[in-house]
């Protein structure tokens, strides 16, 4: 078993992750303990009741050399089994706008903890600590970031 995969299985085992799945923060798509998509996984993220939005969005994250690279992510369509349409993509005000912003890149997120965004960024290190990836981190961090994001008045009352 690839050592990425192996790590990744071990943090989603862990209390830490799994109080948020038991908390119906986000949880795995794909259960199939053997991952047979890996590096790809299908983790959902519940948001903000908001009239014509789901109570959660789906996102494709490419998780190779994880945790040393940053996961990549990208809302995900899970019933087409493709990237969500950019007209169905997370709106709000702010950060939310700007994270959530297929203009910049359709297949990630405009995130200090996104792999494709990091570079050219450096200086989100600085501003965010906390959210720039660290081959400490663990995916949970990605996940409390975007429950942050689709749970905040930015998102919830745009």
């Amino acid at each position: 078993m690839k050592p990425d995969l192996l790590q990744f299985k071990q943090h989603v085992s862990e209390a830490g992750f799994q109080t948020g799945v038991d908390s119906d923060m986000w949880g795995i798509v794909d259960e199939d303990p053997e991952y047979p998509n890996w590096p790809l996984v299908i983790i959902c993220v519940q948001a903000a009741p908001k009239d014509n939005h789901p109570d959660k969005y789906h996102f494709r994250f490419d998780l190779s050399g994880y945790p040393s690279q940053a996961p990549t992510a990208c809302p995900w369509d899970v019933e087409l089994q493709g990237r969500l349409p950019n007209e169905k993509w997370p709106k709000g005000s702010k950060f939310v706008s700007n994270t959530f912003n297929p203009a910049w890149n359709p297949n990630a997120l405009y995130a200090p903890c996104d792999r494709l965004a990091m570079p050219g960024h450096e200086g989100w290190q600085a501003v965010f600590p906390e959210l720039w990836w660290k081959p400490t981190f663990k995916i949970q961090a990605y996940l409390h970031f975007l429950h942050r994001l689709l749970n905040s008045a930015d998102y919830a009352n745009y």
